[in-house]
């Protein structure tokens, strides 16, 4: 029994030719449309939504958009007009045993749900997983035709980003509940510093922890000091200790990424050294252009 991978991230988009154009035009991906077909797209993981599936390697993107003005999606959308992540996907390779685990650790279904079929994917309840939406899904051998990888500049998603309250909360659901061991090694940052009288550091600090699952590793951002960015998206967004904050797509060469997105119109947050001038580049892409979705593209080398 085991949590293998990330099975897909699924995200609410107002409109899914918007979707792909972010996604294709800008970052280079493609529509896997063996299995969502364009125009028309497939059904959903949930109800009265429209879907197209965009493939990072091991894993997808499910864009979804409402059907009608009615249902979850619309709802989502009603409160986030632009869209952004709805839940996180995780594959097991023995679902009836994960999700019985599951529940004797505390977690419960989605009290809409029903009676589950013991291997259908099934959403676990927010109010019993920190108030992120997560679902479960069969393991599944995926590996999309070169045909459905786009042009080759984005290879892989690096992590999952997640801003929460309380590290200890978040390695309790990660580590002992869904049983993926923190990489302690990884741990990184913390409050600014006063040095004459100035505070350095980032503008927005953070405690960095990392639980990696599959190729993929979901980084949890927790806010080092009250007056920052992360802290206010956790005020507003996390009222159960946790929401889902951005996603760090993996590129050999960021910065033909950055050429490419800003090509297609897709906005930048601040810039990136020039080429040769650092080993780790990282790109930032702002939401409003991006499905309501903060973006971190990097190259992070081996240690």
């Amino acid at each position: 029994m085991a949590f293998t991978r990330i099975h897909h991230v699924g995200m609410i988009a107002p409109d899914l030719e918007d979707a792909e154009k972010v996604f294709c035009d800008g970052f280079g991906l493609a529509v896997d449309r063996s299995r969502s077909p364009l125009p028309g797209g497939r059904p959903g993981s949930f109800d009265n939504v429209t879907t197209i599936e965009i493939p990072v390697a091991e894993m997808y993107l499910e864009l979804s958009k409402p059907n009608s003005d009615t249902g979850e999606a619309a709802g989502f959308l009603a409160e986030r007009a632009a869209g952004g992540i709805h839940h996180l996907c995780l594959a097991s390779n023995d679902i009836a045993a994960d999700v019985a685990l599951l529940q004797e650790r505390g977690v419960a279904l989605r009290k809409d749900v029903g009676p589950w079929d013991g291997h259908s994917p099934v959403f676990l309840d927010p109010e019993t997983t920190f108030g992120l939406q997560l679902e479960v899904a069969s393991s599944e051998e995926y590996y999309p035709h070169p045909a459905y990888r786009g042009s080759g500049n984005i290879i892989g998603m690096a992590h999952i980003g997640i801003a929460a309250r309380s590290y200890e909360e978040m390695k309790h659901l990660w580590d002992e509940v869904f049983g993926l061991p923190q990489n302690f090694a990884r741990d990184r940052g913390g409050p600014r510093r006063e040095e004459a009288g100035e505070r350095i550091g980032p503008d927005d600090p953070v405690y960095l922890k990392e639980f990696p699952v599959g190729s993929c590793v979901i980084e949890i951002s927790i806010p080092a000091e009250t007056e920052s960015g992360t802290a206010r998206f956790v005020a507003q967004r996390a009222p159960l200790g946790a929401a889902f904050h951005h996603i760090g797509p993996y590129a050999h060469d960021v910065h033909r990424v950055v050429d490419r997105a800003k090509e297609a119109g897709i906005q930048q947050i601040g810039a990136i050294p020039a080429p040769g001038e650092s080993v780790n580049y990282v790109a930032w892409f702002h939401p409003r252009s991006c499905i309501g979705t903060l973006v971190e593209v990097w190259n992070r080398p081996e240690e």
